[in-house]
C-alpha cells in the first residue's frame, strides 16, 4: 500500500487519525504503489542565482538616498498582508476545511476531469444490473403475459389483471436492481473521488480492482439502512391501523400521524449521523460495517446540521437534474400504451423506464457520490488533521547537497 493510500486509514482500534505505516494488510488491500507519487518538490536554486528581470546585485546606483527602500520614505511600514497562508491543492480541492462551493466545485471538477470513471462507470454499472430485468421483460412479452391493454377480451369479456400487473412488476424489478447498482457505484466512485483529491485519474478497471473486496460490506451497510427505515415507518403505520380498527379511522390518524413524523425525524437524524459518511469510511479506511458506522458517528459529532444542509441542497440539485432527464422519457413511456395497446405498449413503458434509470443514474449518482466523499474528507481534515497526512503523501523529499 502506498503512502498516499495509508493517509486515509486510521490505526486499528483507535479513533485518532494517522498513517498506518507498517500496519497489517487486509486481504483486499490495493497493491503497493497504486496511488503513487503525485508532486515532486523542485530542488533549490544554485548559489548566486538571480530571477529573470531582477537587478544584478551590487552597490546602489548614484543618487540613491540612504534609508529609502524602493523609493519609499524612511520609516514606511507596509500594510499587513491580506492573503492567507499558502494552500496546497494537488487535485480537485484545496487540502483545507471545505466550504459549500468547494463541495460542488470539486464534484464538477472530478466529473469533468475523469468522465469515463464517473459518468461512464455509472452508466455501465446501471446497464449491467438492468440486463436481468430486461431479459425477464422480453421473455414475458414473448409469452404474451405482458400487456397494458385494459380493454376487455372479446371472447371472455374480462381484463387480464395478471398480464397488466406484470408491466408494473417489471418496472419495480428494475428499480430494485437499480438499488444494487447504486451500492456498487458508491464504493467505486468514492475511490475515484479520493484519487482526484490527490490529483490522480483512475480507470474503471483500477476502481473495480481496489473496491471489489468491499462490495459485500457495502451491500450489508445498505441493507441495514433499508431495514432501519422499514422498521421506523412500519411501526407507526401498524399502530395507526390497530388503533383505527379498534376505535375508528379518526383515532388511527390521531395516533399514526404524530408517531410517523417522530419516526421520520428520528430516521433522518440517524441517517445523517451514522450512515451518511459510513460508505466512504468503509471503502477508504477498509473497515467493517460496524466500524464504519462508529467512524461515521465520530466524524459527524457536532456537525449534524452542516452535513444535513449540504445533503439537502445536493439532493435538491440532483433532483432537479434528474427530473430534467426523467420527465421527457416518462412522457414517452406513458404514451406507449395509448399509441400501441397490448404488448407493444407495455414494452415501450417498461423499457423506457429502464433507459430513464440509466440516464438519470449517469447524471446524478456521480455528483451525489462525489459530494459525499468530499464531506468525508472535509470532516477528517477538520477533526483529525487529514490535510497534513495528505500533503505529506503527495510530497517526495529531494535529498539536499552532500
Amino acid at each position: 500500500m502506498s503512502e498516499t493510500a495509508r493517509a486515509y486509514q486510521i490505526e486499528a482500534g483507535t479513533g485518532a487519525a494517522s498513517a498506518t505505516h507498517g500496519g497489517p494488510r487486509c486481504e483486499d488491500d490495493p497493491p503497493h504503489g497504486s496511488w503513487g507519487t503525485l508532486i515532486v518538490t523542485q530542488p533549490p536554486p544554485p548559489p548566486g542565482w538571480v530571477p529573470s528581470g531582477a537587478p544584478a546585485p551590487g552597490p546602489p546606483p548614484p543618487g540613491h538616498a540612504p534609508g529609502r527602500v524602493g523609493g519609499l520614505p524612511p520609516g514606511y511600514v507596509p500594510p499587513a498582508a491580506v492573503y492567507g497562508p499558502p494552500v496546497h491543492k494537488p487535485g480537485v480541492v484545496a487540502l483545507r476545511p471545505l466550504g459549500l462551493g468547494d463541495f460542488f466545485d470539486g464534484a464538477f471538477k472530478t466529473i469533468r476531469g475523469n468522465p469515463t470513471a464517473m459518468v461512464g462507470l455509472a452508466a455501465l454499472v446501471t446497464t449491467a444490473f438492468l440486463v436481468v430485468p430486461t431479459v425477464v421483460t422480453l421473455l414475458l412479452a414473448a409469452a404474451g403475459h405482458l400487456t397494458l391493454d385494459l380493454r376487455p377480451d372479446p371472447a371472455s369479456g374480462a381484463v387480464s389483471a395478471l398480464d397488466s400487473a406484470a408491466a408494473s412488476a417489471m418496472s419495480g424489478l428494475g428499480r430494485l436492481f437499480g438499488v444494487f447498482a447504486t451500492v456498487v457505484l458508491n464504493g467505486m466512485l468514492v475511490h475515484v473521488v479520493a484519487e482526484a483529491v490527490l490529483g490522480r485519474r483512475t480507470s474503471i478497471a483500477e476502481a473495480w480492482r481496489v473496491t471489489r473486496g468491499r462490495m459485500l460490506r457495502l451491500a450489508g451497510l445498505t441493507l441495514l439502512d433499508v431495514l432501519m427505515w422499514t422498521l421506523l415507518v412500519a411501526a407507526p403505520v401498524l399502530l395507526a391501523v390497530l388503533a383505527g380498527a379498534r376505535t375508528g379511522v379518526a383515532a388511527g390518524f390521531v395516533v399514526g400521524v404524530p408517531l410517523l413524523l417522530v419516526a421520520l425525524a428520528s430516521g433522518l437524524f440517524v441517517q445523517v449521523r451514522f450512515f451518511q459518511l459510513a460508505a466512504p469510511a468503509l471503502v477508504l479506511e477498509r473497515t467493517g460495517v460496524r466500524t464504519a458506522l462508529r467512524r461515521a458517528g465520530q466524524l459527524s459529532r457536532g456537525q449534524w446540521w452542516r452535513l444535513f444542509g449540504i445533503l439537502l441542497l445536493t439532493g435538491l440539485v440532483v433532483g432537479v437534474a434528474g427530473q430534467v432527464v426523467a420527465v421527457p422519457l416518462a412522457l414517452v413511456g406513458a404514451a406507449g400504451p395509448a399509441l400501441f395497446p397490448g404488448t407493444a405498449g407495455a414494452l415501450v413503458m417498461v423499457l423506457t423506464s429502464y433507459l430513464s434509470q440509466i440516464l438519470v443514474g449517469a447524471v446524478t449518482t456521480p455528483f451525489m457520490s462525489a459530494v459525499t466523499a468530499l464531506q468525508y474528507v472535509d470532516q477528517r481534515i477538520r477533526k483529525e488533521g487529514l490535510d497534513v497526512e495528505l500533503i505529506a503523501a503527495t510530497q517526495v523529499p529531494v535529498p539536499g547537497p552532500r
